[in-house]
C-alpha cells in the first residue's frame, strides 16, 4: 500500500514536521512510514522554494517533476509535490532531508555556509560565467568520488542530482557608476551572504544584508546604494525602474542552487528508480540552464531599456576586477583550510571541473 498525503496534511509547516521528526518520528510527512522501494512503490516527497514563475522551477524543477510523474510509476516511483516553501525556506531544506521530512529539495550553499561551506566553491567570483558550464561543472566537482561530495555533502546526508547556476553576478546601483573596484568603496551594498559577502568586503563596500524583496524601496529612499547580485535575480522585482547602473561583465560571482535527494533515501531506490531520477536530472539541468541563459539575456534587456546604464568592463578595467577575483578565492580556501577543511582542494578540483565543461562545450559548438 502506498500512503498519500491529505490535503490537511499538505498544509502542515515545516517546524511542526521537524519537530515530529526530532520527538522520535512520531509524525511524518505522510503519515505510516513508507514501503523500502523492494516491496513496492515509493512516493517521494518534493519540497520547493521557488515560485513556478521563477526560471528555476519553469526551466528545471517543473519539467524535472513531471518526468517524474510520466516515467516514474512504470518503475514503483510516485512524487508528492509541496511548492513555493510550503515546507521550509530554503535554509530548512539540508535538514529537512537529512531527518527525512523530505526526500527531493533545492539546496542552495550560499544560505547554508555554516552547514556546507566547501559547497559554496561555484559562487566564487572569476569562474564561472556560463549557466550550462557552470553548473555542469558544479555538478561534476560534487559527484560521488571527489572530495566535496565525500567529505561534506555525503556527511551531511545530501546527494545533488542537477544543478541550476545563476551566474554573472554584478553590482548594481544609483548615483555614480562603478567602473573600477576601488569605486565601490564606502558604498553601502546590500549583500546575498556568503561568498558575495567576501566580494563586498574586499572592494571596501560596507554589506547590508536585507531580503531581495525589500530593495526597491531601500534603493528608493537611498538607504543603500546598490546590491552584488545578478540580473536574473533583480529582474522580477522591478528594480531596473530605480537602479541609475549596472556593471557588465565583472563576472563577482556566482549563486549555485543543487536540487539534491537524501542519500538515504537514494541507497533505498533500486537502480532502475535511480536511473529514473537520474534521467529527469538530466532532462532538468539541460532546461534550467538554457532557460536562466535566456532570462539573463531578457533582464539585461530589460534594464537597457529602462534607463539603466549598462557599464562595460573592457580590457582596460578587466584586470582590475580580476585582482579582486584571485584573492577571494584564495581567502575562501584558506580559511577553509584554517579550520581543518580542504579548501583548496576542493577549489582545484573546480577548476579541472570547470575547465572540462568548457572544453566539452566547444567541442558540441
Amino acid at each position: 500500500m502506498v500512503f498519500r498525503c491529505s490535503t490537511r496534511r499538505r498544509r502542515w509547516t515545516a517546524a511542526a514536521l521537524a519537530a515530529g521528526v526530532l520527538l522520535g518520528g512520531t509524525l511524518t510527512g505522510c503519515g505510516p512510514a513508507r514501503p523500502p522501494a523492494d516491496q513496492g512503490s515509493v512516493v517521494l516527497r518534493i519540497g520547493d522554494s521557488f515560485p513556478a514563475s521563477h526560471p528555476i522551477d519553469e526551466g528545471g524543477v517543473i519539467p524535472f517533476r513531471e518526468y517524474l510523474e510520466r516515467h516514474g510509476p512504470a518503475v514503483g516511483l510516485d512524487v508528492e509535490y509541496f511548492a513555493n516553501g510550503q515546507m521550509g525556506e530554503q535554509r530548512d531544506m539540508p535538514t529537512l532531508l537529512r531527518k527525512g521530512v523530505l526526500d527531493l529539495a533545492p539546496v542552495s550553499p550560499g544560505y547554508v555556509g555554516s552547514e556546507l561551506p566547501m559547497s559554496n566553491v561555484g559562487d566564487l567570483p572569476g569562474l564561472a560565467s556560463d549557466p550550462c558550464t557552470g553548473a555542469d561543472a558544479v555538478l561534476d566537482a560534487m559527484s560521488p568520488g571527489k572530495t566535496l561530495f565525500e567529505e561534506e555533502l555525503r556527511p551531511h546526508g545530501v546527494r545533488p542530482l542537477w544543478v541550476a547556476l545563476i551566474t554573472d553576478y554584478e553590482v548594481l546601483g544609483t548615483k555614480h557608476p562603478i567602473e573600477r573596484p576601488e569605486q565601490a568603496a564606502g558604498r553601502l551594498l546590500r549583500s546575498t551572504g556568503g561568498v558575495a559577502d567576501r566580494v563586498v568586503d574586499h572592494v571596501g563596500a560596507s554589506g547590508v544584508s536585507m531580503p531581495l524583496g525589500e530593495l526597491f524601496e531601500a534603493l528608493s529612499r537611498d538607504t543603500v546604494d546598490g546590491t552584488v547580485a545578478s540580473p536574473v535575480s533583480i529582474a522580477s522585482y522591478k528594480l531596473g525602474e530605480v537602479l541609475d547602473f549596472a556593471t557588465s561583465g565583472a563576472q563577482l560571482g556566482s549563486f549555485t542552487v543543487t536540487f539534491s535527494v537524501g542519500e538515504g533515501v537514494w541507497q533505498r531506490l533500486t537502480p532502475d528508480q535511480q536511473r529514473v531520477l537520474r534521467e529527469a536530472a538530466a532532462v532538468a539541468q539541460d532546461g534550467v540552464c538554457r532557460k536562466l541563459t535566456e532570462e539573463g539575456e531578457t533582464a539585461v534587456a530589460e534594464m537597457r531599456g529602462q534607463g539603466v546604464e549598462l557599464v562595460e568592463i573592457g580590457p582596460r578595467q578587466r584586470s582590475a576586477w580580476n585582482a579582486v577575483a584571485e584573492p577571494v578565492q584564495q581567502s575562501w580556501a584558506s580559511d577553509l583550510e584554517s579550520i581543518g577543511m580542504p579548501g583548496h582542494r576542493v577549489l582545484a578540483e573546480f577548476r579541472r571541473s570547470l575547465a572540462e565543461a568548457e572544453q566539452a562545450s566547444r567541442g558540441e559548438n
